[in-house]
């Protein structure tokens, strides 16, 4: 989410420790293209509902 234009605030759903310790973790992971484009590929968007 940090390589990505427009995301300001990424959403991080902690309700333990260790899952706010494994995405202060993730700052340090570096992704390929190759890797986000595998990551990325099975997503669909959808259109937003509940926002003017």
């Amino acid at each position: 989410m940090i390589g990505r234009s427009g995301v300001t605030a990424p959403t991080i759903g902690a309700t333990r420790l260790q899952h706010l310790e494994d995405a202060l973790a993730a700052v340090d992971v570096t992704l390929t293209e190759e890797e986000v484009t595998r990551l990325e590929q099975p997503y669909r968007s959808h259109a937003v509902v509940g926002h003017n």
